[in-house]
């Protein structure tokens, strides 16, 4: 086949249509999975939540209203508080004491039947309370989530590779299968334990359920439409469900109703897996030629495309040349991305970035629960910045790139949060870090469209895993930066400013990706990387 056919057809989303009724199906799956990725990625912290205030349960004084208990056995701190651990010890019996104050001289003993949990705001049980996870046992939740994210890492890894040896589609079941299992199993846990296991499963599968089909999708639109589609499902069907979770929570009552209710639809998930169309870019790079051309087929025919048998032919001999160039290489993993030079550099990159874009973003969304406020409301209110954050990037990502703006929004970040630390009161912290958390969104929003389109067909499901995987370390990373806060109350958001400026600093060595077609091969995506400044956003527009 001449050179000069081979390359009009290399890319063919020009020929069955770049935007027609195929992608726009494969649109309207990826958006109830985006919905759905919400509530597996931040449900559990609705299962595991604990009022701001407790206290000894101490069943002579249940009788008397709040006020007198705290004010009769309830010990206080030197901040005023009250202490959560401790109750004063009495040689008589409670309902013998005449007094309506304790003196401070009573001594002090830690409590020895239950708590009882201020239920103003928190008005439903959830697994902290029923099993008491405070005082000696108030790293249990934090545990739990350990335990999610360590799933979270060993299943993208794992899915990952299915991705790309088996398939988007299987993968796509195999991760939302997992997330139904170990959510549905969650329900019938009481303990630590059995709790924990449930998570992890529900982890394995948490960022692959919604990861393939993002892949699956963007690799199948034409370029001038992977911002739109990209974006379309953050913006909207993420963000619509993360705001929604706090008051499905609170309607629900209890934390295992609650959590029925996020994992059952994910059986809707399993079900587009029948009749989603596996990948034909994913196809046509592995050698399966003919399922290729056939889902193309589909895809045209869909579109309503009239293309010559002659078109489909010159198609089909182009990939199928291709893949006989390349079969002694055909089999590829992950760490194929590292055995040239260029490549380790991009994709260590590519990395770090994720890592500093997780812990930032994490530190924003878990600061604001520490904030004097209602945790759903302002839980709620902090999710909708995902909206406009998920609109900047369809406005700027394809006019002026993804570099200037992945650059832009992580200083205005940095800035954001140095204002929280020297914010004159709580107010003006909360503000600036709700504008933190507004940029630091665009920035995670940006970056899961950007490494899609720097790695390449053959290896982008294992290559989307290994950075999900940094950011997944950086999701466990941030409940110690917020631990800082015990150490000097601004800390966290000073590591946080820092590690921003240097996230928006690494990024300018990224190839700039506007308006390129996404690469098939490594030796593809070897001719586009560089570590230089300038010439990858040229690279990019000769592409054009």
């Amino acid at each position: 086949m001449p050179t000069d056919t081979g390359e009009q057809d290399k890319d063919f989303l020009p020929i069955i249509g770049e935007f027609g009724a195929y992608q726009k199906l494969l649109t309207l799956c990826m958006l109830p999975a985006a919905f759905l990725f919400a509530f597996s990625y931040m449900g559990q912290l609705f299962m595991i939540l604990l009022p701001r205030k407790y206290w000894c349960r101490i069943r002579e004084l249940e009788n008397r209203s709040k006020e007198e208990q705290l004010a009769l056995a309830i010990p206080k701190l030197k901040n005023g508080e009250i202490d959560k651990c401790n109750m004063y010890k009495v040689e008589t019996n409670w309902s013998d004491i005449n007094v309506t104050e304790a003196d401070d001289s009573w001594p002090k003993i830690p409590c020895d039947d239950g708590w009882i949990y201020d239920n103003k705001r928190l008005t439903y049980p959830t697994i902290s309370t029923e099993n008491n996870w405070v005082c000696s046992r108030d790293t249990f939740p934090t545990i739990t989530f350990v335990v999610f994210f360590m799933g979270s890492i060993i299943g993208s890894l794992v899915c990952g590779y299915i991705t790309d040896h088996w398939g988007r589609v299987k993968s796509f079941f195999l991760a939302n299968l997992c997330v139904l299992v170990g959510g549905c199993w969650t329900s019938m846990c009481d303990g630590f334990y059995c709790f924990n296991w449930a998570r992890f499963v529900v982890g394995f599968g948490m960022n692959d359920g919604f990861m393939t089909i993002y892949i699956l999708t963007l690799e199948n639109v034409g370029a001038k439409y992977r911002t739109l589609v990209g974006n379309l499902a953050i913006a909207v069907a993420f963000t619509s469900g993360g705001a929604l979770l706090p008051w499905i929570a609170l309607w629900c009552g209890d934390w295992k109703f609650f959590n029925n209710v996020i994992t059952l639809p994910f059986s809707i998930l399993l079900l587009f897996s029948v009749f989603i169309p596996e990948s034909p870019t994913w196809l046509l790079s592995m050698g399966k030629i003919d399922k290729g051309m056939e889902v193309l087929k589909q895809a045209a025919r869909m579109n309503k495309k009239t293309i010559s048998d002659e078109v489909w032919s010159n198609i089909s001999q182009h990939y199928t040349s291709i893949y006989d160039d390349q079969k002694s290489q055909k089999t590829y993993s992950w760490l194929d991305l590292f055995k040239k030079k260029r490549r380790t550099g991009v994709i260590l990159i590519i990395m770090v970035f994720w890592f500093i874009a997780s812990v930032t973003y994490e530190v924003h969304i878990r600061a604001i629960f520490h904030l004097k406020a209602d945790p759903f409301l302002v839980f709620s209110l902090s999710t909708l910045t995902e909206l406009p954050a998920g609109i900047v990037p369809l406005v700027l990502l394809d006019r002026i790139g993804r570099k200037p703006v992945t650059i832009s929004v992580m200083i205005l970040c940095a800035v954001c949060s140095l204002l929280a630390v020297f914010a004159p009161t709580a107010y003006y912290e909360a503000i600036a870090g709700i504008c933190g958390r507004f940029f630091i969104a665009i920035s995670t929003n940006v970056r899961e469209q950007w490494a899609a389109e720097i790695i390449p067909t053959v290896v982008r499901g294992q290559g989307m895993s290994i950075v999900h995987v940094m950011g997944c370390v950086g999701c466990l990373v941030s409940p110690l930066l917020i631990y800082t806060e015990s150490l000097y109350n601004s800390l966290p958001m000073m590591i946080v400013t820092l590690i921003s400026a240097i996230g928006g600093c690494i990024v300018i060595f990224l190839p700039e990706t506007m308006n390129a077609t996404m690469p098939s091969t490594l030796e593809e995506a070897d001719q586009r990387w560089t570590l230089s400044v300038s010439s990858s956003s040229k690279r990019a527009r000769k592409e054009k």
